[in-house]
């Protein structure tokens, strides 16, 4: 059966049975990589196992039992002449010097029938990436969430809902095609179109003297991410709270007209002498009231306090704090002992203007000097929030410490303690369909990417500058990511179901004992010799490898169990009573 592209997994087949389908079809084709080139040698196979232990069902055709087995935890080939997963003792016939024996096969063909398991699942995401991207998988579209104060995109006059449809000579329908049309830009001044309430806008980034323009829309003030229409009213004496609003309130509907993101607030509210807000407050009940601005209403302003809060007292509850919590070690942060409170709207962290909670991150992240790699300690900063109307400042100095970054490696930061009130949105994705040329490329480039990744990954779990725990998933989690991507939809479950598969092949290709890869060594170092290593030292090496499989597999079992259940030996276990403050 075909599943049309852009159908939810779940809407067809249960979520459960497309994870088993994912899982399955790896595990198949990994073993059918080794079942075709063993043929192709003339090797007999006696077993095809998805799944290992006892047998299930299956069929047996031409000499070969097809077979299910119990454990779903992976397949195996069964061939004449080689038999690691034996669950009946070696057959006397496989060691004749028969000719479909794979143990009387040259070295060398036996290398190659080992790897080509791994080989077949680096192979595959290029065709799955490359149907992708020819089918038209969603990427997000090219709409500005945020830009940046006192950036180019600002000074260009880029505003939150443009959509960028030219970079420079490049047409652009969503964020991929924007940032790879940045990075191969060369320059200082970057002409780009936007669209604007269907009016397309030509506009041009300038960049400070001697400053390249490109490589990343952030250099540039760009972002993707749009803040959600939670509010924060600072001020009791606001046309807001008046009106019958509160903090947390999220915003539904201006004057009957949709909303989706704060901009699309600010836009609705912009130059209105009055409005109906629709609204859900914490509790989840909808509510409506009618907004007047109050001539008489006149505080203190400072420069993050845009029209619509100098008009209506409503700001982003994504420059507010929404929510306070002590330091991964169980200590208790800045943010608990020097008087930050939930609710508490920010206005300038150092000498940074709080215009959105990037900001925030940059003002604390330069109170640290040298690499994230090294430990350092932070210098201590000013905060200046507003409370139910009244302006405060509080000093602190952030902790520094230890966390892993976007790509599993440790690092050195400096945390305050406390997240933003509101969330952040990813722009509404759209079809992105590629000639097959072009997707085939692409898909070389994704594997490429992903495939290095991975082994990047391994050296730094190697090394000891990547946590095992966050780095590392067994069955248990490769079954739990399968699932949620089926949830997904299908272009979600394939791209998962390709990542998945160069795992597999990256893993099973590290030289370890019992795997393909310590067995392509084993192969390889006889092929050089013209003779085969020594028996027992081939035997010590299988328990060996063994051992550590064994014992590597109940470890990560063990955290693939926390992360479900959310635990984390990371994370500061529940307190009593509330951290101390030092």
């Amino acid at each position: 059966m075909l599943i049309p592209f852009g159908m939810s997994l779940s809407s067809g087949l249960q979520p459960l049975a497309m994870m088993v389908l994912l899982v399955g079809t790896l595990v198949l084709l990994h073993e059918g990589g080794h079942f075709v080139v063993a043929r192709l040698f003339g090797v007999s196979v006696k077993v095809f196992s998805i799944g290992v232990g006892k047998r299930l069902f299956g069929v047996k055709i031409g000499g070969t039992d097809y077979r299910v087995s119990m454990l779903p935890i992976g397949g195996y080939v069964r061939w004449v002449g080689a038999d690691p997963f034996a669950d009946s003792g070696q057959d006397d016939d496989d060691w004749i010097d028969a000719k479909g024996s794979f143990i009387h096969k040259p070295a060398w063909q036996r290398l190659l029938i080992v790897a080509a398991g791994p080989v077949t699942n680096l192979v595959l995401p290029l065709f799955v990436f490359t149907a992708l991207f020819v089918a038209g998988e969603p990427q997000p579209r090219a709409e500005v969430g945020r830009v940046e104060h006192d950036t180019a995109a600002e000074k260009a006059g880029v505003e939150i809902g443009d959509s960028i449809v030219r970079v420079g000579d490049t047409d652009t329908l969503t964020w991929v095609d924007v940032y790879e049309a940045l990075y191969t830009f060369e320059g200082e001044v970057l002409p780009i179109v936007v669209r604007r309430n269907g009016v397309d806008l030509p506009l041009t980034l300038t960049a400070e003297a001697g400053a390249e323009l490109g490589t990343f829309a952030s250099t540039l003030g760009l972002g993707d991410s749009a803040a959600d229409t939670t509010v924060i009213i600072d001020d009791p004496a606001s046309p807001a709270w008046r009106a019958g609003m509160a903090q947390g309130d999220v915003i539904l509907k201006v004057d009957g007209v949709d909303v989706r993101t704060w901009g699309d607030v600010s836009r609705q509210l912009h130059g209105k002498m009055g409005a109906a807000v629709e609204a859900r407050n914490l509790a989840g009940a909808t509510f409506t009231v009618n907004l007047q601005p109050d001539p008489t209403w006149a505080p203190e302003r400072f420069p993050a306090d845009d029209e619509t809060w100098a008009t209506w007292g409503l700001a982003s509850a994504t420059v507010s704090i929404g929510h306070i919590r002590g330091l991964p070690d169980g200590r208790a942060s800045a943010a608990q002992c020097f008087g930050l409170k939930e609710g508490d709207r920010l206005l300038r962290v150092g000498e940074r203007d709080i215009y959105t909670f990037l900001d925030v991150l940059k003002a604390v992240g330069a109170t640290v000097d040298g690499k994230p790699t090294e430990e350092g300690k932070a210098r201590p900063i000013d905060f200046k929030v507003r409370r139910a109307g009244e302006v405060l400042t509080l000093s602190m100095q952030p902790d520094v410490v230890q966390d892993t970054d976007s790509y599993g490696r440790y690092t050195y930061v400096p945390r305050i303690g406390f997240g933003p009130g509101g969330d952040f949105l990813a722009p509404l994705d759209v079809p992105r369909p590629y000639g097959l040329l072009t997707a085939a490329k692409r898909a070389g480039q994704e594997t490429w990417y992903i495939g290095t990744f991975m082994v990047q990954q391994i050296g730094l779990i190697i090394t000891g500058d990547a946590p095992v725990s966050k780095n590392l998933g067994g069955p248990i989690e490769i079954f739990n990511t399968a699932r949620k991507a089926a949830e997904q939809g299908v272009f979600v479950a394939a791209r998962v179901f390709a990542q998945l598969s160069l795992s597999l092949g990256v893993i099973n290709l590290l030289p370890i004992p019992v795997l393909d890869g310590g067995q392509i060594v084993t192969y390889a170092a006889e092929w050089l010799r013209g003779r085969p290593l020594p028996w027992r030292v081939r035997e010590r090496l299988q328990q060996v490898g063994l051992l550590f499989l064994v014992s590597l597999l109940l470890v990560v079992s063990v955290w693939d169990v926390q992360k479900i259940v959310g635990r984390d030996d990371d994370a500061p276990a529940v307190a009593a009573a509330p951290p101390k403050c030092a």
